[in-house]
């Protein structure tokens, strides 16, 4: 009865070890390899690219991606605040892409909205210039 009972126990520690180094192997080469530290720079660069986002109505017309570069940049933070250089890299590359997207898509509906007033004009100066030519054509 007290082999069996050591047997169980010495099959459950066993298995605690091995899980406990299935967890704590990838963490820690995960950390070997995390990449050279984000500089502060690359953060900035982003923040001001959801500026210029922001900056291009993207809050109005684009809001969706805005958001979208927002959270990557939040969560870039808090990745690089717990050294995963790596991880902030891909997320800052995220907003970064989001946040251009967002801009993009800002401007081009400013470029529509202008070319739709621009057209409206032409649209008005093309009937008075109907009429004038009809009145011009009256005895």
């Amino acid at each position: 009865m007290n082999t069996s009972r050591s047997s169980a126990r010495l099959a459950v520690a066993t298995a605690a070890a091995l899980a406990a180094l299935l967890v704590c192997i990838p963490l820690a080469t995960g950390c070997a390899s995390s990449g050279p530290k984000v500089a502060d720079t690359e953060v900035s660069d982003v923040d001001l690219a959801i500026r210029a986002a922001e900056n291009a109505t993207a809050t109005q017309h684009a809001k969706d991606l805005l958001d979208r570069a927002r959270v990557a940049l939040s969560a870039a933070q808090s990745d690089r605040a717990r050294g995963d250089n790596n991880h902030a890299r891909a997320r800052l590359e995220e907003a970064r892409a989001a946040a251009e997207a967002a801009e993009s898509k800002a401007r081009s509906v400013q470029v529509a909205e202008q070319a739709a007033a621009l057209q409206k004009q032409l649209d008005d100066l093309d009937k008075r210039i109907r009429e004038f030519n009809a009145q011009a054509q009256r005895p």
